[in-house]
């Protein structure tokens, strides 16, 4: 599944021209895409945007659609990626891409059409940093360090990539992973490492703060320095989780309580 993401991210995609203040809103899968372009990106709050992107793979997130409803309301320009679904059938602007797929294994078609939008020179950057051989390698390593402990993952400017690998493990593994930003965690969670034994902290280090943090609860670092690096990690956090499914015996396709939780929340489509 994550083998195939360097032809994902070459896949032609069309995109229309985004001027002024843009905010950025998903859920899960679709929404992490936002949190790993902020570190590339300066969104705005919804209402002090000109443009809302909302991205939902499925298109029937009830809380994207409540969101871009609530962005039509306030007049907003909204621009939406989807498979399709209810997002589909709204008028507003829309960048359709292929369906069929969990969101989390469809990430570069969520991606691609952010960068292309507001950072098209890092395209090229996003296609170079796929490497699955590599990705595989570097994986392996992360496995040998979180097993038999709790992985939590740490960063500052890149925190959608420890939130990404955090996502990854909880739904393809079926097991606890949490992330945290830097430097807010130097002020409380830090001092929970006195008695951390069960955890396994990872820190994404981009600056000298990264490093203290690491330094505090002897952390595993990996280095991040741009785009390239980015698009390499994003791939090893879907090898690392497929790996760990494996050795724990989950399945990484299959989702129990999301799609409860999903149903138990239907009262919320009517607002939609």
């Amino acid at each position: 599944m994550y083998e195939t993401w360097s032809e994902m991210y070459r896949e032609d995609v069309e995109v229309p021209q985004v001027d002024g203040e843009v905010s950025c809103f998903g859920m899960g899968g679709s929404g992490v895409a936002c949190e790993v372009m902020r570190a590339f990106f300066d969104f705005s709050d919804v209402k002090h945007s000109n443009t809302l992107i909302a991205l939902s793979y499925s298109g029937d997130t009830v809380e994207t659609l409540v969101k871009v409803r609530e962005a039509l309301s306030l007049g907003k320009r909204v621009i939406v990626i989807t498979s399709g679904g209810k997002l589909a059938e709204l008028n507003v602007e829309k960048i359709k891409i292929k369906g069929g797929a969990q969101p989390r294994y469809a990430f570069p078609r969520l991606f691609l059409p952010l960068v292309k939008m507001l950072r098209p020179d890092l395209v090229s950057d996003v296609v170079q940093g796929v490497d699955s051989d590599r990705a595989r390698a570097v994986s392996a390593d992360l496995l040998n360090y979180v097993r038999g402990r709790i992985p939590v993952f740490y960063a500052s400017r890149y925190l959608g990539v420890a939130k990404r690998f955090k996502q990854e493990i909880n739904e393809n593994a079926k097991s606890p992973a949490f992330f945290g930003e830097i430097p807010e965690v130097n002020h409380n969670e830090v001092e929970g490492y006195v008695r951390g034994g069960s955890l396994a902290p990872v820190v994404f280090s981009s600056t000298q703060v990264d490093d203290i943090t690491a330094s505090l609860i002897n952390a595993k670092v990996i280095r991040v320095e741009g785009m390239k690096d980015v698009s390499f990690l994003i791939q090893v956090a879907g090898f690392l989780s497929v790996a760990l499914a494996k050795e724990v015996g989950e399945d990484p396709a299959r989702l129990t309580n999301i799609p409860e939780g999903r149903r138990r929340m239907g009262f919320m489509e009517s607002r939609a």
